[in-house]
């Protein structure tokens, strides 16, 4: 019998259970923060063996935060379970959430089970670290970490080595952050001086880099790719806090950006050593045709992200991930293979008027957060959205003029807007 533990349910949430070929040699165990329990769907209760429900592992979290689990409360859950996990049986720990690999990798290793350790797992997750060791490889933008004591103590100083350091504008971001929470574009003295006093959590600043944003989806096998695909995004992620809509396609295999950003990414995993399953990476497509790295991390995209690409590929890609990671193994995905991308819908502070269809002339799947009437606050990340959809097309060119003319599209309207 195989247990495979998930943590947090960021990322799961389109898993085909019933594409296993053995469903009845497995049990899957779910340990998921108090708030973030409430995402777990009927249909995955009915397969799941256990759900434990634990602390965040924060007292106070944002939304985006709140997937966080308690170290100690699921050390205790995993502790159970290595007890109880017969000769011959198998126990693996999984988790898609950037905010929970780290720990998932510390109690890995503190039980004995197979997969990525804390060694391995820090370099997807120190930005900075990251960047260290590709920057040997590839072109990283400038960068630095933030001196937190000294930026207390002296702004105007601090300021002053950051532009000599990386230029102005310039970007500051958490150190360990995703899906741009807690991110600030610096574009004037004043806006670096308007900062809170303290920003909470160690942060570096980079250079601001002009191109194009577009992700590397892999998974690998081995230290070999066996899935890739490239997403083109419509804004920068840090431009959804400003009300647009981050929306992004998936290029279709035949556009000769994908084979030169596959190689791109899998040097830059090379540099930060290949781990199996999936890696998500950033990277910038500049005026002069050159790719900059941006980021990865060591798990899959978001999950309305996550969800095109498994349609627009025709492949159940956690269910890939899970044969790699714990040897479940999978039919083929099923479904018809549409053209496929994604969006997430902004949220600025203000009272609902109207919800907006976007103006389209593919088929669209909305999933809204948020309602007419209802009154609600800035989006702190791209998790802390007003909603998600979905477009879909089998011509692939009426897809992209789609993608397209999405750049001017508002979601909601609110009330101050008359």
């Amino acid at each position: 019998m195989k247990t495979v533990v998930v943590v947090s349910t960021r990322g799961f949430g389109v898993f085909r259970h019933d594409l296993l070929t053995a469903p009845d040699e497995v049990r899957f165990v779910g340990i998921f923060s108090e708030q973030d329990s409430a995402n777990v769907s009927d249909a995955e209760r009915n397969y799941f063996h256990a759900v434990h429900t634990v602390p965040c592992g924060l007292t106070d979290p944002s939304y985006t935060e709140s997937s966080i689990v308690d170290p100690e409360a699921a050390r205790a859950v995993v502790r159970d379970l290595a007890n109880a996990t017969a000769e011959g049986d198998t126990l693996t720990l999984h988790s898609f959430d950037e905010r929970n690999l780290l720990l998932t990798a510390a109690l890995r290793e503190e039980f004995g089970l197979p997969g990525p350790t804390q060694a391995q797992v820090l370099p997807y997750r120190d930005k900075c670290l990251m960047k260290e060791l590709v920057g040997s490889r590839l072109r990283v933008p400038k960068f630095g970490r933030f001196d937190r004591a000294a930026f207390s103590a002296d702004r105007a100083d601090v300021l002053k080595g950051i532009v000599a350091a990386v230029g102005l504008p310039f970007v500051l971001k958490p150190v360990d952050a995703a899906s741009a929470d807690g991110v600030y574009k610096v574009f004037s003295e004043d806006d670096f001086h308007a900062l809170p006093g303290d920003l909470g959590r160690d942060y570096e600043y980079e250079e601001h880099i002009e191109g194009t944003m577009f992700s590397v989806n892999l998974v690998t096998r081995d230290g070999k790719t066996v899935f890739g695909g490239v997403t083109e995004y419509l804004v920068n992620s840090t431009e959804v806090q400003q009300g647009k809509v981050n929306a992004d396609i998936n290029l279709i295999d035949s556009d000769p950006r994908v084979p030169r950003m596959i190689e791109f990414a899998e040097t830059a995993l090379d540099a930060l050593g290949t781990l199996d399953g999936a890696s998500h990476l950033e990277l910038f497509h500049t005026k002069d045709d050159e790719l900059v790295f941006l980021e990865v991390g060591a798990r899959f995209k978001g999950l309305a992200g996550l969800a095109a690409m498994q349609e627009n590929y025709s492949v159940a890609l956690l269910n890939l991930a899970f044969d790699i990671e714990a040897g479940l193994e999978s039919r083929p995905w099923d479904g018809e293979q549409v053209y496929c991308f994604d969006g997430v819908i902004p949220k600025r502070p203000g009272i609902v008027a109207e919800l907006v269809a976007p103006d389209v002339e593919s088929e669209v799947e909305m999933k809204w957060k948020v309602h007419d009437g209802e009154e609600i606050a800035q989006g702190a990340s791209l998790i802390d959205n007003g909603g998600t959809f979905l477009v879909r097309n089998r011509d692939y060119e009426v897809l992209y003029r789609d993608f397209e003319r999405l750049a001017g599209y508002r979601p909601i309207r609110y009330t101050d807007e008359g």
